[in-house]
């Protein structure tokens, strides 16, 4: 029983490479954002290389609650950096999902920890840009404030639509599975020594 429970060390991990996994989203996720008709992509994109380290994590800490702190140690620090509360909100769902999906595999199936990137993913995309179908001016208004040019935001408020959002949460879960894949095959290793399989 206590074998899972996370400890200290476990703690210190998740903190450490929660930050990694925010400066690998960061690294690929705001070049995307110098052109609009990219930007909508920036999480399918960054989800790959993100895997690397999500999967590092599922290794290192296949426990009850680590998915769940590591989404809330990424929903503060975005959340501090300025983005809206509605993206906060889809990264917390995600974590939430990606808890419950990681736990039906006992923490020990890559195929679940698959699906759970996968689900956080999706939830994460639409946090991102759902806002923009539901309150596009709300939206626009708010990165105007935020310091984003209003030239853009009038370009990316009405280049996002239904079929588009569908297509990019579509893309963030196949990244998501690319990433675990490409996380599985990086870190055999650790993989083995952690059971999951």
């Amino acid at each position: 029983m206590n074998a899972n429970k996370l400890k200290a060390k476990d703690l210190i991990t998740i903190a450490i490479f929660g930050v990694v996994f925010v400066v690998v989203y960061m690294a690929c996720g705001l070049p995307t954002g110098l052109l609009v008709p990219l930007y909508p992509f920036c999480v399918g994109i960054a989800m790959i290389p993100c895997g690397i380290v999500w999967a590092y994590l599922r290794t290192k800490a296949p426990k009850p609650f680590a998915i769940l702190i590591q989404g809330i140690i990424f929903t503060v620090i975005v959340f501090v950096m300025g983005s809206g509360w509605f993206v906060a909100a889809g990264i917390l769902a995600g974590a939430i999902l990606a808890e419950f999906l990681a736990r039906a595999g006992g923490y020990k199936s890559f195929k679940w920890n698959a699906a759970g990137y996968a689900a956080f993913a999706v939830c994460f995309n639409l946090g991102m840009f759902a806002i923009i179908l539901i309150a596009g001016d709300y939206y626009r208004d708010f990165c105007v404030e935020s310091g984003m040019a209003e030239e853009y935001m009038d370009a990316l408020v009405n280049f996002v639509s239904g079929p588009l959002l569908l297509l990019t949460s579509a893309l963030s879960a196949v990244g998501a599975v690319i990433g675990m894949l490409l996380g599985r095959v990086f870190l055999k290793k650790h993989f083995e020594r952690a059971g999951i399989v």
